[in-house]
């Protein structure tokens, strides 16, 4: 089938259309009907009317004439002015006048549209009239009411018709107007499913299309975003991979070239540069786990005091060597804590760390630990420079240093406050 069939505004337009079409269907059924019986109503009333007058015609005739005498051309002139027959009796049930005599005796009743009408004169019957309609070639025939509904039903046809085809064009100008920012968002989603994520659409209404235009911007921001990280994640390990490598492949040519030689010293440069290599690879094992939700956390109750006291002595030395002051602050009788033991360590192994080396000498890190409702808040501070202000949405990304210097040695590699954070 063609792809307009599909498309959302042939919809629109059809459904418009069938819609429209059932109402006028309905109304033109509805009037119609109404119309005939109206007509009808009409025609009754006026037939009844005109029967009242002939009716008034006779009776004023027999009071003036005392009787019936002569009344035979007045009854066939009121005959031809309306295309009946009619015929009066007295009260016995005699004809006394006949517009058609040549027509044999007229039985009320035995023709659809018969009358039978009583003639009073001054509160008494004196008379009956019966009344038919007769076709009289000579009586110049009236317009039938039925035209009225055929005239009525061909104008409502036509102003349904003009009205349907100015309905389907106002709503197909409407649904094009409507469904344009629909068409540059499909066409926004597919370059973006192409590749280029650089795709945005314009999300100024505020209605629902302009919500959709808002989500579809930020999922383009967020792919864009998470792309840049990715590359920026293959530089930055590439990188740090690159430092030990290079080292240990300096190391090892100039040992073959002979100018080192393969002594202890030698040898425990190697093996330092190999373990930043694998902690580098383990820190980023970590990463991989902790991020696709992989890294399962061991939640068992167990004593908070005693992990905090050991990540605290165990960077006491390099503090002391630094002229730092390490302290614990933990409330007595600290209750256990619903934790993993050792991912809590190595989150507040990474905070001291990163604490003592941006501490200056004679300052002060400090290790609190309290319970706030059903929780355990452990906090580490220290009298250092501090994050600065433009810092600190990014101190969490992966590979950031507040240090610009790409050194290991001057920070790690920037792995250990997003391995925390997850």
């Amino acid at each position: 089938m063609p792809n307009w069939f599909f498309c959302l505004q042939f919809r629109l337009i059809a459904g418009f259309a069938l819609v429209l079409a059932l109402a006028l269907s309905s109304v033109s059924l509805y009037v119609g009907y109404a119309a005939r019986q109206e007509t009808d109503r009409y025609r009754q009333e006026v037939e009844e009317a005109r029967a009242a007058r002939v009716e008034q015609v006779i009776s004023r005739y027999y009071a003036a004439r005392q009787g019936w005498t002569g009344l035979q051309p007045t009854i066939e002139q009121a005959a031809s002015l309306y295309g009946w027959r009619i015929v009066v009796n007295d009260r016995q049930g005699r004809t006394i006048a006949d517009s058609h005599q040549g027509f044999g005796p007229l039985r009320p009743g035995h023709r659809r549209g018969d009358r039978s009408l009583p003639i009073f004169l001054r509160g008494n019957q004196v008379g009956s009239m019966v009344v038919t309609p007769v076709e009289v070639p000579e009586v110049a025939p009236e317009p039938p009411l039925s035209r009225l509904v055929s005239a009525t039903n061909h104008s409502l046809l036509w102003t349904g018709l003009s009205a349907g085809a100015i309905g389907v064009l106002l709503v197909s100008l409407m649904s094009r107007h409507l469904l344009a920012p629909v068409r540059g968002l499909s066409a926004a989603a597919r370059r973006l499913g192409q590749g280029d994520l650089s795709q945005r659409v314009s999300a100024s209404r505020r209605d629902e299309i302009g919500e959709l235009g808002r989500t579809f911007n930020s999922m383009a921001a967020g792919l864009e975003k998470a792309e840049e990280q990715r590359r920026s994640l293959m530089a930055d390990v590439a990188h740090e991979l690159r430092t030990p490598l290079s080292n240990i492949q300096g190391y090892l040519e100039a040992v073959r070239d002979g100018l080192l030689q393969p002594d202890t010293t030698t040898i425990e440069t190697l093996q330092q540069e190999v373990q930043h290599l694998a902690r580098l690879v383990e820190d980023l094992r970590l990463l991989a786990l902790a991020e696709s939700g992989a890294l399962a956390l061991q939640l068992q109750p167990d004593s908070l005091e005693e992990v905090l006291r050991r990540c605290v002595e165990a960077v006491r030395p390099r503090a002391e060597a630094k002229g730092l002051g390490v302290n614990l602050n933990i409330p007595a009788h600290f209750p256990l804590v619903q934790m993993d033991r050792t991912r809590v360590a190595q989150v507040v192994g990474n905070l001291l760390d990163n604490a003592v080396v941006h501490t200056p000498g004679d300052g002060q890190v400090t290790v609190k630990a309290e319970i706030v409702g059903a929780l355990a808040r452990v906090t580490v501070t220290d009298t250092g420079e501090g994050i600065p202000a433009e810092e600190l949405a990014q101190v969490f990304e992966r590979f950031h240093r507040v240090d610009p210097s790409r050194s290991r040695a001057t920070g790690g590699a920037g792995l250990g406050l997003t391995i925390a954070r997850q």
